[in-house]
Order: C-alpha cells, then sequence, then structure tokens
C-alpha cells in the first residue's frame, strides 16, 4: 500500500491521545532509525501493549513504507514463543504507521552485557537456545533477520513475586531489516542496510550466496561480544571495520578470556568462519554444540 498522494506529513502521537481510536499512549520506551516504540494500553482488549511508530518524516518515503508493513507481515506469520508478538498493524487518518505489538518487560542482552560487564556461558545458554529456536522458526518461512544483535534480543521478566523476577524466555524483536529468502538483498547500491559490526562477510562483499547461515554469523558476533563484554569488531572508520570483517581479523577468543574452555571458543570461531561453508549450517546446530561446550 503506497502513501496516500497529497496527505500532509503525520505528526507523532501525545502520551495519552487515543491512536486509531482504541489505543491510549502512553510513555516511549525505544526509539531508532526507523522509528519509535511506546507503551500504551489496548482499550478495546484492556491489555498493555507496545506501539511501534514509523517516524512522520518516513511515512512519505515508499521505500521505508513498504519495510515497516513487511515487518509487521514478517511477525504476524511468525507464531513462535521466541518472536516478538504482533497483534495489529494500521494507518491512522492522517497517515501515520503503526504496528501493535505484546508488551515486553524485562531487559535488552545488551543491558544485561553493559551491567554484567559480561555473561557467563552458563546464564548465556538458554538465551542462545531461545533466539536461536525463534531464528530457526524464521528460517524455517524462508525469512532472515538481518539485523541480529545483542539490541534485539530482549530478555523476558516474569512477576514471581513481590520482589522477585525471573527469566522466562529471550525474544527476537526488529525485524525491518529481514529479507525473504530468494526474493531480494539486504543490501542496495551505495546502501548497507543492518548493522556492520553484526553482518557476514558475504552481505558486506557481495559475494557468495545470502542464506542463513548470515544469521549464524551475527550470532557468533552476539556470543563473542556477551562473553568478552563487548563486540570483537571495535572500528571507527567504517572502510577498515568492513575489511577487519571481510577478512577476520578479530583478537582471539582465548586472548580476552583465557579462563573460557577451547570448546566454547571454537563454537565462536566456527559461527564467525569468514566463509559461509566453514560455519554451523543451522542455527539448531550453533545452539547444540553452544549447549555441549557450555555443560561438558
Amino acid at each position: 500500500m503506497a502513501p496516500k498522494p497529497n496527505a500532509g506529513r503525520p505528526r507523532m502521537p501525545e502520551p495519552g491521545q487515543l491512536l486509531a481510536g482504541r489505543y491510549r499512549v502512553g510513555g516511549r520506551l525505544a526509539a531508532g532509525g526507523m522509528g519509535a516504540v511506546f507503551e500504551a494500553r489496548d482499550e478495546q482488549a484492556g491489555e498493555d501493549v507496545a506501539l511501534k511508530l514509523l517516524h512522520p518524516e518516513l511515512c512519505i518515503d515508499r521505500e521505508m513504507h513498504r519495510r515497516f508493513r513487511r515487518e509487521a507481515s514478517i511477525l504476524a506469520s511468525l507464531l513462535h514463543p521466541a518472536v516478538v508478538r504482533v497483534k495489529d498493524v494500521g494507518e491512522t487518518a492522517d497517515g501515520l504507521l503503526f504496528t501493535v505489538m505484546e508488551r515486553l518487560r524485562g531487559e535488552t542482552l545488551l543491558a544485561r552485557i553493559e551491567s554484567a560487564r559480561f555473561v557467563d556461558p552458563r546464564e548465556l545458554w538458554p538465551i542462545v537456545e531461545d533466539v536461536c529456536a525463534g531464528l530457526g522458526a524464521a528460517h524455517a518461512h524462508g525469512v532472515l533477520h538481518g539485523d541480529v544483535k545483542p539490541a534485539n534480543i530482549f530478555l523476558v521478566e516474569d512477576e514471581a513475586g513481590p520482589s522477585l523476577t525471573r527469566r522466562v524466555g529471550a525474544k527476537l524483536v526488529d525485524f525491518g531489516t529481514s529479507k525473504v529468502h530468494g526474493l531480494e538483498r539486504l543490501t542496495r547500491t551505495g546502501e548497507v542496510v543492518g548493522t556492520p559490526t553484526y553482518m557476514a562477510p558475504e552481505l558486506l562483499t557481495g559475494q557468495g550466496a545470502i542464506d542463513a547461515r548470515m544469521d549464524v554469523y551475527a550470532m557468533g558476533v552476539v556470543l563473542y561480544e556477551a562473553l568478552v563484554g563487548r563486540p570483537p569488531f571495535v572500528e571507527r572508520n567504517p572502510g577498515r571495520l568492513m575489511f577487519r570483517i571481510a577478512t577476520g581479523q578479530v583478537d582471539p577468543l582465548g586472548e580476552k578470556r583465557p579462563d573460557l574452555s577451547d570448546a566454547l571458543r571454537q563454537v565462536v570461531e566456527r559461527a564467525m568462519a569468514p566463509k559461509a561453508v566453514e560455519r554451523f549450517a543451522s542455527a539448531g546446530e550453533l545452539a547444540q554444540a553452544m549447549h555441549e561446550a557450555a555443560f561438558p
């Protein structure tokens, strides 16, 4: 659906405003390059939800309009406990695009890494298990995520008592740069769509097949960052960053965390292999290898 011709630029809602006659907008939860996420109350269903809105200036951009609606369509079809659930998608009278998702409470894996400095392998394992299961479900639908990173992995918490919380699962969020396998590339001329630090070499060079192994690579980068406390590639110059990724010039995990087992180091190295053929063939294989390394 293309943006309405000659429509005025829409505006972000104010707290307390009723959107689409149903969703009472609350405070802002997060903001990114394509939009913002607000907490909201679904007054019709009587439940709290998360409301993702495309930036008003992007609502008149046909390509951004298409990406936003595509993410909603993809998520609506992926009914898996490790993938954030879409409840509704729509457009306001003035052309503001929105997606209504389940309200998640907890923190991102990025926040966990920043607060804990690094994550213990046994604590990391159930997160990897959940995320890889979500990726497996997406891949089975022919969908590649394309932007797997700690900020897009949400660690859900559930109230277990007046002062006690427990993690009940990790969920993949933000499929905005996803692709349907075999239909389109994640990169366009002059543009890198995604987060370069977590992108597989074949995405940056344009050489080689684009398949599920690109998400496996990103998970390898996530593992490295979670275990070390920082990404494997820290380079301000974009050209040098892409060169290091393409050639696999990464500081060895064993040098950063000599206390980790060789088996765990080998899992990360295989997931991050510059050549796709040398990686795990699927997210499920990576999860299995991670379990064996974390619980020898």
